[in-house]
């Protein structure tokens, strides 16, 4: 299979806030996974679905500007041609960068042979919780 490497739905945004509004989602494994997994169900959810508001609820409005609905719509279509429906996923661990915490999961999909890198950027910003950027690798 060709190594599929989607953002979905589009690109990860960096710094969309002050970097002093920003900050990490947790200090260790435990504390991140309890943050991110719930956030990954909803947007694996509206994904499946193909339901822009549930995929989208969590995203930052940077990135919603950026994937519209039309434009989840179109990629989702991809994705599903390329790697089919999910499935399951583990949990591999987190790293932090600049004032985000970017998480990484083993997927398995349903149309691929081979393991998929979830990896999921998310800020904390004003007592909220935002993506600010998703993978499918």
């Amino acid at each position: 299979m060709k190594f599929l490497r989607v953002l979905l739905m589009g690109v990860l945004i960096w710094g969309a806030a002050s970097p002093a509004a920003a900050d990490f989602v947790g200090q260790d494994d435990r504390e991140v996974q309890a943050v991110a997994d719930p956030i990954l169900d909803t947007v694996l959810q509206g994904f499946m679905e193909g339901n822009y508001a549930v995929y989208s609820q969590y995203f930052d409005d940077t990135l919603k500007d950026v994937i519209t609905q039309k434009k989840f719509l179109q990629v989702r279509d991809q994705i599903l041609k390329s790697i089919g429906l999910y499935e399951s996923r583990s949990y591999l661990g987190y790293l932090q960068k600049g004032k985000t915490t970017v998480v990484f999961w083993k997927g398995r999909f349903a149309a691929s042979a081979d393991d998929v890198m979830i990896k999921l950027v998310l800020s904390r910003r004003e007592d909220q919780t935002r993506v600010l950027g998703l993978w499918f690798q």
